[in-house]
């Protein structure tokens, strides 16, 4: 199993660009960003395996959920755990998939089983669980 945790703000896919000569992709410095951080806890070769990938996307609480009481932030009673809003839960998933294409696995059809979730928290950071599973490889009778 691969377990890190990157101390970034997670950043949806944006859509690939063409101004008439080439085609680009616009969230290329985003994934650069986080694979350079990334690979510290990359394995010397991308697996083979096939995988499941358990990823959170964790925002930093905006300061109107907070109170103030003698200069401590303390949050108040009801705000949310989970993020709504912009940065569609699949186009973040799609950006880091992506960036550990050819570092971590070598194609993200090797995938089979994503969990994601958007949260808040008290700072920007994108955990991600890659998990090897044998369960999918059993012969259907």
């Amino acid at each position: 199993m691969i377990n890190f945790l990157i101390k970034l703000r997670p950043k949806p896919q944006q859509r690939h660009r063409n101004n008439g000569r080439f085609h680009y992709d616009p969230s290329s410095n985003d994934k650069k960003d986080f694979i350079l951080l990334a690979n510290q806890y990359s394995p010397p070769k991308p697996t083979k395996d096939i995988l499941e990938l358990d990823i959170t996307f964790c925002y930093k609480r905006p300061k109107n959920h907070y109170r103030t009481k003698n200069k401590e932030k303390i949050l108040k009673h009801d705000v949310p755990f989970w993020k709504i809003g912009r940065g569609d839960l699949d186009n973040l998933s799609k950006t880091y998939m992506d960036a550990m294409q050819g570092i971590f696995y070598n194609d993200d059809a090797q995938i089979v089983s994503l969990h994601a979730r958007k949260v808040y928290g008290f700072e920007d950071y994108i955990h991600i669980k890659l998990i090897p599973t044998k369960k999918y490889l059993e012969k259907q009778v």
